[in-house]
């Protein structure tokens, strides 16, 4: 079960999965993430040196520019939208003038500096979907610190939205076999039309996988026979240690 856009690069051969298991390249998105988001403001030559590290981090993954710059964009609006009201909504020196707005200095480098963290923060964990299976991933989150039930909604949630995808894709295929090409607006009546019925099919069909799993001894966490993968984690710490001297380079910068 998995997503083939997310797992498409997760077999290439690199030198972190080779030097790294899953539950280890997380906490390096994780790390990466929170020295993105924790980064002193005003912490300019700090962030470069992330995104270097982040930059590098997609080398030695072997992922396409062209894939994590998708993936990237996919995000972009939650975070590029709030970012645009900060130059008028911050005060300071005016810079221009936006209508009945004035662009402040202040604003314009607050929304930077957000839009280059989060670019940054997603830039990791798009580093990290596309170089671990979603079932290693899913694996890899019962290794966090997190409550039980975080966990599971998790896991089932990445089952059913895999339902919900491919009982999609049934439900079209029928659609066109049966509606042919017809104009626009009756083929968005007759999906709004069977919106309802793919809930309920990729529902009942999800609770006979969910009984499945329970009679193949799921209790909390599948059962594998696969050999867990054992990477000393030399690598994993020296990467985390690395993140964390930016983060420390970044106070001492501004700090001065």
């Amino acid at each position: 079960m998995g997503f083939k856009h997310l797992d498409r690069h997760a077999g290439r051969h690199s030198w972190l999965s080779e030097h790294t298991t899953p539950a280890q390249r997380l906490w390096i998105a994780i790390a990466a993430a929170f020295v993105a988001g924790l980064m002193p403001s005003g912490a300019w030559r700090a962030l470069a040196v992330l995104a270097v590290a982040v930059a590098l981090g997609a080398w030695l993954a072997r992922v396409p520019a062209t894939t994590l710059l998708s993936r990237v964009a996919l995000a972009l609006p939650f975070f590029l939208l709030p970012a645009l009201a900060l130059p008028v909504t911050v005060p300071g020196a005016a810079v221009g003038e936006l209508g009945p707005f004035t662009i402040t200095e202040p604003g314009v480098q607050r929304a930077l500096e957000i839009i280059v963290r989060a670019t940054l923060a997603v830039s990791a964990v798009s580093i990290l979907i596309s170089v671990t299976r979603a079932t290693d991933l899913l694996g890899a989150i019962h290794h966090l610190p997190l409550p039980h039930l975080i966990k599971q909604s998790l896991a089932l949630g990445y089952r059913y939205l895999y339902l919900l995808t491919d009982e999609f894709e049934r439900t079209r295929r029928a659609l066109r076999s049966r509606a042919g090409h017809t104009s626009l607006f009756r083929a968005w009546r007759g999906r709004a039309a069977t919106l309802s019925h793919l809930f309920v099919r990729a529902h009942a069909r999800g609770t006979r996988v969910h009984a499945a799993m329970l009679s193949r001894g799921y209790r909390s966490e599948m059962p594998t026979l696969a050999p867990a993968a054992r990477v000393h984690p030399i690598w994993t710490a020296t990467i985390v240690f690395s993140l964390a001297m930016i983060w420390v380079a970044g106070y001492l910068e501004v700090r001065g």
